[in-house]
């Protein structure tokens, strides 16, 4: 058996993160890198560090905004850069590889801002898209679906829900399409590992938050039943929030053991 840690990240732009990246890899051993919001384009993407470190690496960037990379430590293959039916690929936040014998998929998917606003209409019809390749990849294997939703699920998923109730990354519109995506067969994979509480992967760097810990629970590692049962852990690892120059939000690494 072997098993897969995947360490998903939104590293808020991987030049300014990978020193903390690096010491991330060094302390928590991944063998699968799932990083969001690299705001690179794939030339200049920094792989240097990373090959050194055993990883091959599958790139969908931009500059600025948006982008998405995995590495990894096994070959990947059957590697596609949007989403089947083509919607938003000029905004680079998807990126699927098959990783011995199970398919991911590492996802970045729109803030959407006021729900009044057009993007949060392209923000709902993204997690509708994500339903759809759900739906097809659980059907045909193993399948992992990580990375930044911008959606928290349920009410130990923020602070304080009543007061969040219809903003943004917490709007009701949002957590229908989410939990549409589990309807598929998915599993939370934190929420199997650690059922209740609050818990938290990412903090604005406004007003205190990660010292108040105001936070939301934004980041999530979703499989398919069938990886389920030889699911080892999975664990939001808080305490990257706190190092210095640190993205907004903190990595989640899940451990599932495979043939």
């Amino acid at each position: 058996m072997t098993a897969l840690r995947i360490l998903s990240w939104n590293v808020n732009s991987v030049r300014v993160r990978m020193e903390q990246l690096l010491k991330t890899v060094e302390l928590y051993r991944p063998n699968v890198l799932l990083l969001q919001e690299t705001k690179v384009v794939d030339d200049g993407f920094p792989d240097s560090p990373l090959r050194k470190q055993g990883f091959e690496l599958e790139l969908n960037g931009q500059k600025t905004y948006n982008g998405v990379a995995i590495a990894s430590r096994f070959p990947m293959s059957e590697v596609a850069r949007s989403l089947p039916s083509g919607f938003l690929s000029r905004q680079k936040r998807i990126l699927c590889a098959t990783i011995r014998g199970v398919r991911i998929a590492n996802v970045y998917v729109p803030n959407g801002g006021n729900p009044t606003l057009d993007r949060f209409a392209e923000k709902l019809r993204f997690l509708e898209e994500l339903r759809e390749l759900a739906r097809s990849s659980t059907e045909a294997g193993p399948f992992v679906i990580a990375g930044d939703f911008n959606v928290a699920p349920s009410p130990d998923d923020v602070h304080d829900p009543e007061e969040m109730d219809g903003m943004v990354c917490y709007h009701p519109g949002e957590r229908k399409r989410f939990a549409g995506l589990l309807s598929e067969g998915l599993v939370d994979l934190y929420r199997k590992h650690q059922p209740s509480g609050k818990a938290y992967s990412w903090w604005d760097y406004r007003g205190g938050a990660f010292r108040r810990n105001k936070g939301m629970r934004l980041d999530h590692v979703l499989v398919s039943a069938d990886l389920e049962s030889s699911s080892i852990s999975c664990r939001i690892h808080t305490e990257v929030r706190s190092w210095d120059r640190p993205s907004d939000h903190a990595p989640i690494l899940a451990e599932i053991s495979i043939p």
